[in-house]
């Protein structure tokens, strides 16, 4: 037998939206569940969602805080700042070069991919160590 203790209710349970489960970047499914102190793995934008659902809901920032694993003065940091979502900026691609091979040393000038980044590294270290040897 289950038993609960008498008078004790239900928790509310609180849901970000009835329709959409995400939005671009930002996965309602998982903000429900931080919004109900669920343990869910959120970035930085569904953190502050969650924030401000919650406080227009009139939830102090202390629970906002422990229901979403970040301190009260991070909530009141996100209020003031007026609940923006950081944009996230992808890497820059490589410049395209065109046609061109790579240099001997691995290395094209402009060319910001990894392959010409470490053969330049890779170059400067060796004419480094070409001066000492000589010296």
């Amino acid at each position: 037998m289950i038993a609960t203790r008498p008078g004790a209710a239900t928790p509310t349970r609180y849901y970000p939206s009835t329709t959409a489960t995400f939005n671009g970047d930002l996965d309602y499914i998982a903000i429900e569940h931080a919004m109900n102190g669920e343990t869910v793995q959120l970035t930085r934008g569904e953190r502050i969602e969650a924030a401000r659902q919650l406080d227009a809901r009139g939830i102090h920032s202390t629970e906002i805080g422990r229901r979403l694993g970040v301190s009260r003065e991070t909530v009141v940091t996100w209020r003031k700042a007026g609940w923006i979502i950081p944009v996230t900026v992808p890497d820059p691609e490589p410049i395209d070069i065109g046609g061109a091979a790579h240099g001997r040393s691995g290395y094209t000038r402009g060319c910001r991919c990894r392959t010409c980044k470490d053969g330049a590294n890779a170059a400067s270290k060796a004419a480094k160590a070409r001066r000492r040897a000589a010296a």
